[in-house]
């Protein structure tokens, strides 16, 4: 058995998880207001490409892309969280593609 904790260090827990919380980095791939949407390849980083947007959702009043057309094949690519972009891999090698600003 455990030895009982004091509100202080009960507070002090709290807060370390607050804190680990609100610095947490989000990158969910939210839908630009104008509803373009312009991907960078990560092979030619200064190349912008516009893309069709396939599926949306909501979630907490924001519109959030599921998935979107890729512009090599126009086949369906999902978002990975691990790559932080979207991936196709129909066409040979992966083809990875981040979302930029116009």
């Amino acid at each position: 058995m455990g030895r009982r904790q004091t509100l202080l260090e009960k507070f002090k827990q709290q807060m370390k998880a607050y804190k680990k919380k609100r610095m947490m980095k989000d990158n969910t791939p939210y839908m630009p207001e104008d509803g373009v949407v312009y991907v960078m390849d990560t092979m030619n980083p200064e190349k912008k490409i516009r893309v069709e947007v396939l599926k949306t959702k909501v979630k907490k009043h924001r519109e959030i892309i599921e998935s979107i057309a890729c512009p090599v094949c126009n086949n369906p690519m999902h978002w990975d969280d691990i790559w932080e972009a979207f991936i196709c891999e129909k066409h040979g090698k992966r083809a990875i593609y981040e979302i930029v600003n116009e």
